[in-house]
């Protein structure tokens, strides 16, 4: 019975993850995109900016608590001699990971729009750093998928 309650918990938290950056990445990003690319206003454009790193940011604090989550189950199964696999405690740690480094990135990508406003959107600092957050969540959501068969 705890094995089936811990499998239901660990779905769900994967869910989580695969479903949110799927919006994410695949509905909210492209709406703000051609947002971004506007030059007419930079008021709206450093606002659309922040919403966008900030509704990232929301996610990825979700996600990292939801992949801390299924970590804890892992070590929770090791502990209770439950059935698991080393593999599936690797794939999670190193989503963990990952999910780590893009909240750091999203931590410098916010301090420069704060520092620079909008003369910050579209540099090359800024886009590198959008591009790291995308690779970061094509591997985060490939890993979770993983998981999740």
């Amino acid at each position: 019975m705890m094995q089936m309650v811990l499998l239901w918990i660990e779905r769900l938290a994967l869910a989580l993850i695969v479903g949110g950056g799927i919006i994410m990445a695949a509905g909210i990003r492209p709406l703000l995109i051609p947002l971004l690319g506007e030059r007419g206003n930079p008021a709206l454009v450093s606002i659309i900016e922040k919403l966008s790193i900030s509704a990232w940011n929301r996610y990825n604090r979700y996600a990292f608590l939801s992949i801390v989550l299924v970590v804890i189950i892992d070590i929770l199964r090791i502990v209770t001699e439950l059935p698991f696999s080393y593999w599936h405690a690797a794939i999670a740690i190193v989503i963990m990971i990952a999910l780590l480094g893009k909240l750091a990135i999203d931590r410098e990508l916010r301090l420069r729009l704060q520092e620079k406003s909008a003369e910050v959107v579209g540099s090359i600092e800024q886009n590198t750093g959008h591009r790291r957050v995308e690779l970061l969540t094509k591997i985060i959501l490939i890993l979770a998928i993983i998981l999740t068969i």
